[in-house]
């Protein structure tokens, strides 16, 4: 379940750290191609469950100042890009094929009283809408009041204006914890709804597999119109065809559209009912349900059925673009389409590949870097992925190359050797999500090497990739090999956990001497999150915001909501504002303010290690 995208964790047991390194080391002589992958299967556990635009607070809602319900409207609010992997760009007013509410709404009324389809589940076995979601407080996920007595109306516009991906990876993976908890469902909307928001908004993040346990958790006779379309699409972005299959008779009834009924004659396929599938497939020919290529994918889905006996060959040549069904029915039949399909979709789509279990680990391993930038594959998750590809002697030579230096990063027969293996992984990753996938890779190799002074001129590497994965204990015990100033300094000073010496004025201005960031932004960055941690000499941060030119405490309609909700305790509600004020291509384009406001509301609702982890990433990549 969340288990399978799991998130790397805040705080791992150091002793327990440097236990793995003494396995390591012990394996050493045993481990040639395979080194890698037993390295892999030693690494910890403990993980969180899983779970660009400019001007972010243009996408939120109105009224962020004054949480009461919106308006009554004719409708529900339109949402996001439904149904469309082509980047988070606004539907159009005309129907499209990637565009299901669209569709739907081509078809049929939108003013016709909503079916529901109800199914003969025993009482004692029927799941409540109260209350949705896949892992409780206990096991780790958001308290069940987390978003306390605010209206539904409201939460939802919140969900449906955020889009993802977002510029931080660590806000990535607190969100994918929020919407798989089973929080509350708010006041005045359906739970089957909210629950369909949610997920949709854990697809434009990238995480799908967490996208489709989330809307399993609903049973089949509660679900509505807006669940159905966006369970269509959590089942394609995993190349799930079968999941469609109990919900493909509702699916026909609510929506009526032409992939609804043509996932019919593939279900007939896979329950071996050859005559009810040519007869869908044939009817689907002659309407028009889907066309070109997306009727040949449906075609050839059908023919991989039981004794489906059809033999189909999918011709990309004169295809032009790529939609939610080519996606999902390519992955089902085993199909990669080519790349250049993939030239205008959104960040997430590289999530979802990356986690298709159909493909090889060699294929995986071509969109599994941008993956883990986005915090969908952790570090154990990429570990594991680079040692299968050991294990394939088709792998391309580059591929092969950059497995055996992470082997090496693990199982180097010194710490020296561990480290130049780890700094040939950064130096060969270009800037931006390539570095962050690089830094992530040798998180807990990172967490074996001891503190010294040989090593200082990796020490800034080392701890950013310690902070990637929350080894944050582990990255404090350099604070005294780095010197002040230094990135190494920033990143102990913001993400250690603890009391921590305060940054003053002297430390900071060092800081911004090697600062080569467009106007400072990283120093910005460093000001704001030490701001919000409380961990910054009172007339150091006056001064120094004086010398930036910035205005951290700016006050927003946005700003004042999260703070508000700060005041009131409510996780999840900060949670949401947080990763609704990180909407944007790279941290670069994140305002400083912004991330004032988001760590100061994450420590004061008892988040503080993902305000810390946060901060952190703010500052290495900004």
């Amino acid at each position: 379940m969340v288990a399978a995208c799991a998130a790397d964790a805040i705080g791992t047991n150091n002793i327990a750290v440097r236990n793995y390194g003494i396995r390591f080391a012990s394996l050493t002589d045993k481990i040639s191609k395979s080194g890698l992958w037993v390295a892999s299967a030693l690494l910890l556990a403990i993980s969180l469950p899983a779970l660009g635009q400019q001007g972010p607070e243009s996408l939120l809602p109105e009224g962020f100042g004054d949480p009461a319900p919106p308006p009554a409207s004719s409708g529900r609010p339109t949402p996001t890009a439904p149904g469309t992997i082509a980047g988070t760009t606004a539907p159009s007013a005309a129907p499209t094929v990637s565009d299901p509410t669209a569709e739907a709404d081509a078809e049929k009324d939108e003013e016709e009283p909503e079916q529901v389809v109800r199914y003969d589940v025993p009482p004692a076995a029927r799941r409540s809408l109260s209350n949705v979601g896949i892992i409780s407080q206990a096991s780790g996920g958001f308290p069940a009041d987390s978003f306390g007595a605010l209206s539904g109306p409201f939460l939802m516009q919140i969900v449906e204006r955020t889009s993802g991906p977002i510029a931080s990876r660590w806000g990535t993976i607190m969100a994918r914890r929020l919407l798989a908890s089973r929080t509350n469902t708010p006041d005045g909307v359906n739970g089957a709804d909210w629950t369909a928001e949610r997920a949709w908004l854990l697809l434009r993040m990238g995480n799908s597999v967490v996208a489709r346990n989330l809307v399993q958790q609903v049973d089949g006779g509660n679900y509505t119109k807006r669940l159905h379309e966006v369970a269509m699409q959590a089942y394609l972005a995993n190349g799930d065809v079968a999941g469609l299959c109990p919900l493909s008779e509702s699916g026909v009834r609510l929506l009526n559209n032409g992939r609804w009924k043509m996932s019919r004659a593939i279900c007939a396929s896979l329950a071996g009912e050859q005559g009810s599938a040519t007869a869908f497939i044939n009817q689907g020919r002659y309407q028009g349900w889907v066309r070109g290529v997306d009727y040949f994918l449906a075609e050839k889905a059908v023919g991989a059925g039981i004794n489906g006996r059809r033999l189909v060959k999918i011709e990309w040549d004169n295809v032009e673009g790529m939609n939610p069904w080519r996606f999902g029915l390519s992955a089902a039949v085993g199909l990669e389409p080519p790349e250049r399909l993939f030239e205008n979709v959104g960040r997430q789509v590289d999530g979802w590949r990356a986690q298709l279990p159909m493909f090889t680990p060699t294929i995986r391993a071509k969109y599994a870097e941008r993956a883990a930038a986005l915090g969908v594959l952790s570090n154990r998750d990429m570990v594991d992925l680079y040692a299968q590809v050991l294990e394939d002697s088709d792998a391309p030579d580059d591929l092969l190359a950059k497995a055996e230096a992470l082997g090496n990063a693990y199982t180097a027969s010194s710490a020296g050797a561990k480290v130049a293996a780890m700094t040939s992984l950064w130096s060969a990753a270009a800037a931006g999500a390539d570095y962050q996938a690089a830094l992530v890779m040798t998180a807990r190799a990172s967490a074996l090497i001891t503190p010294d002074a040989d090593h200082e001129a990796a020490a800034d590497g080392l701890i950013a990739s310690m902070l990637t994965a929350g080894l944050d204990r582990s990255a404090a015990r350099w604070v005294r090999i780095v010197p002040d100033g230094s990135l190494g300094w920033a990143l102990i000073t913001v993400g250690a956990p603890g009391r921590v010496a305060v940054a003053d004025y002297s430390n900071l201005n060092e800081f911004y001497s090697n600062d080569d960031s467009v106007e400072g932004h990283k120093s910005a960055l460093l000001l704001a999150g030490l701001s919000g941690l409380g961990r910054i000499e009172a007339d150091a941060r006056t001064d120094f915001a004086a010398d930036l030119k910035v205005n951290i405490s700016r006050q927003t309609a946005w700003s004042k909501a999260i703070t508000a909700a700060a005041q009131r305790g409510e996780q999840g509600t900060v949670a949401l504002m947080a990763i609704a004020g990180m909407q944007a291509s790279s941290w670069s384009s994140v305002p400083a303010f912004h991330l004032y406001h988001i760590v100061r509301a994450l420590r004061q609702v008892g988040l503080e290690p993902e305000a810390r982890m946060i901060a952190a990433e703010a500052v290495t990549f900004g």
